[in-house]
């Protein structure tokens, strides 16, 4: 991640502090607001101060569910910088309704200003986060998303400080009156920096009957198969954190018999593992869109829930019942490892949620971007909804906070499955990048040469048994590869090959019937517009010079039509993994596992109207034999 963009980067960091200072605002008014009620014990429309502020953040929600279909349609009709430039004027209008609230302490007019405050919120997002596509390059897409992600953490937990230390001032309602005022003018300076976006679609019609377009909207999402996977995964979060957040404060108080400033530590511990979390997803991400750490991600979630679950049976019990504060509460043996287990929820949560966040991006078409924000916005609200409801349901059946944790970790990891189902080639292709990024020093060259879309086969020479994964660490894109049956059909192997999608093959003597699978099987793959990956020499170099190339490409290129991308793999002859000195996978090496230098070489696409085996072999050959 670039921090440099937050300053440096005309076309993103007005978006970015503009973004910021109107989350920290939604929260110094609404955590100011919150403290109010529950220390001055407000009651208002018959209810007391405890259900009034379940009544605020729902206040805070609906606006969500009701607004965001026209927002996203007024987002893809206009120009998104002129939109975002209208909503910080709002903003401020509605701040100033609510300093008149709070100096008059008028509790009827500070929650309708909470109800303007998260409408003015759900027509900000959608331009949010639909701005990203225009002004970043794909390859800055997961980068700028989890600024965005990562930052709106961060302004969450500096707004809540901010609101909660102006709520405890002596002049709380004056103190709490300025900051939002503060905020709203900050933000506006902000927005007047936005260069035009110029993404505009005047054929998107608005309708501000606000209900009928929800529906539409709904239903229209349900027919982008990949970006509404990634509404899923995304709403899934919110439920997850939203329950999260719910339970912990009565573990806290009621199992570990931590004091409020516990509680709080533990709220900015939530907060700040998903700030690292948006960074470790765009570092482990690089350039690409990746969802392969999902289901990963997923587990790490669940893993991390279940270890807090077992601290929380082992804790000892209080004597006294006396809550402690934080000196004494992590003096205690497993007080440590239960934020640390906190941590490790948010930050696999963090890369969860960025990672699908930017995917649906990707996913959704340009010119309904907007739209399609607007419809996970409210899927988003959906899911919090069903999330305080299942929590509700469950109280009443007698579950307490401590049992509601061990089920989400059950359900966290039935999604895990579902996640795997979806993106398991993407997680395989991921896993596999780590992995080489431990193993090996790679220096790439033309590493923009591999297309991101369209029909490909992958040429690459073979003198060790990973390389395949190096070429798959570099690709931007899943590669199923084409793999001696003999190999693929390995007991205890052959379930992991077919995850991955590898396509077995024969000569013509071995079997005929497995190589005309082979073939259905690739050109069933390259129609669908996927990636293919072959080592035209067959086998294995055996003395670290390259074999004679086999004609089986010519023939897959010339039926499909395909384009094929050469790479050259040099440096791995001599590794533990090849057949050089004693054999692959023998002798003792005491440094297997040091990092060694390899060179990967891509060449430009040969289109294939130009393709022959023969060329291809002559230029591999010739580059593989280059110095290193």
């Amino acid at each position: 991640m670039s921090l440099a963009m937050l300053y440096k980067e005309r076309k993103f960091w007005p978006l970015f502090w503009t973004m910021f200072l109107g989350a920290a605002n939604d929260n110094v008014f609404k955590n100011a607001l919150i403290i109010l009620i529950t220390y001055k014990n407000v009651s208002l429309f018959g209810l007391g101060a405890e259900s009034l502020v379940a009544f605020a953040g729902g206040a805070f929600i609906l606006p969500y569910v009701l607004f965001s279909a026209t927002s996203g349609q007024i987002s893809d009709h206009y120009d998104k910088a002129q939109v975002i430039k209208v909503t910080k004027y709002t903003e401020l209008a509605f701040m100033i309704i609510g300093a008149i609230g709070l100096l008059l302490e008028n509790y009827g007019v500070l929650m309708l200003t909470l109800f303007l405050m998260g409408g003015q919120s759900s027509f900000f997002s959608p331009v949010k986060f639909s701005s990203l596509r225009t002004i970043l390059k794909d390859e800055e897409l997961t980068t700028g998303t989890a600024l965005i992600g990562g930052g709106t953490f961060v302004a969450i937990l500096i707004g809540t400080i901010i609101g909660g230390l102006a709520a405890s001032a002596p002049d709380a309602t004056g103190t709490a009156a300025f900051a939002i005022l503060a905020f709203s003018v900050l933000g506006i300076i902000s927005a007047r920096f936005q260069n035009k976006i110029n993404d505009i679609n005047e054929d998107v019609k608005i309708d501000y009957t606000f209900v009928k377009p929800t529906f539409k909207l709904l239903r229209d999402s349900l027919r982008e198969r990949n970006s509404f996977r990634a509404m899923m995964g995304v709403s899934w979060f919110w439920f997850l954190g939203s329950f999260v957040l719910s339970v912990m404060p009565a573990i806290i108080k009621n199992v570990f018999y931590g004091s409020e400033m516990v509680t709080n530590i533990f709220m900015a511990t939530f907060t700040v593992g998903m700030g690292l979390g948006s960074w470790i997803c765009s570092k482990l991400s690089g350039k690409r869109i990746e969802v392969g750490m999902v289901p990963v991600a997923a587990v790490g979630m669940s893993l991390a829930v279940f270890d807090l679950y077992y601290i929380s049976t082992q804790w000892p019990m209080s004597v006294t019942g006396a809550l402690m504060p934080p000196g004494e509460f992590f003096a205690q043996p497993l007080a440590l490892r239960a934020i640390i287990d906190l941590l490790l929820i948010t930050i696999f949560g963090g890369n969860f949620y960025i990672s699908q966040l930017t995917f649906m991006q990707h996913s959704a078409p340009l010119e309904k971007l907007a739209r399609t924000i607007a419809a996970n916005n409210i899927w988003n609200a959906i899911f919090m909804v069903v999330a305080a409801v299942s929590i509700i349901i469950l109280n009443k059946m007698g579950s307490s906070a401590l049992d509601n944790l061990l089920i989400l970790g059950g359900l966290n990891l039935i999604y895990a499955g579902i996640s795997y189902y979806f993106f398991h080639e993407e997680m395989w292709r991921f896993v596999v990048q780590l992995l080489t990024t431990f193993l090996y020093d790679i220096q790439i060259e033309g590493e923009d040469n591999i297309p991101k879309e369209g029909r490909l086969v992958i040429a690459a020479n073979h003198t060790s048994f990973v390389d395949w994964g190096v070429v798959m660490s570099l690709s931007p894109r899943p590669i199923r590869w084409v793999i001696d049956h003999r190999y693929y059909n390995i007991p205890g192997l052959k379930q992991f090959f077919m995850q991955g999608h590898l396509i077995p093959i024969a000569t013509r003597r071995e079997d005929p019937r497995v190589l005309d699978e082979a073939y259905t099987k690739l050109n069933m793959t390259l129609n669908e517009e996927r990636c293919v990956g072959f080592f035209p020499e067959g086998w294995i170099t055996r003395d670290g010079e390259p074999r004679r190339y086999q004609p089986g490409i010519k023939k897959v290129v010339e039926q499909t039509n395909a384009q094929v991308v050469p790479i050259i793999i040099k440096g791995l002859w001599g590794s533990f993994y090849s057949f050089s000195g004693k054999g692959v996978f023998k002798g003792i090496r005491w440094n297997f596992l040091k990092r060694r230098k390899i060179k990967v070489v891509i060449l430009p696409s040969i289109p294939p109207e130009r393709f022959c085996y023969k060329d291809l072999e002559d230029k591999m050959v010739v580059e593989y034999k280059k110095p290193l």
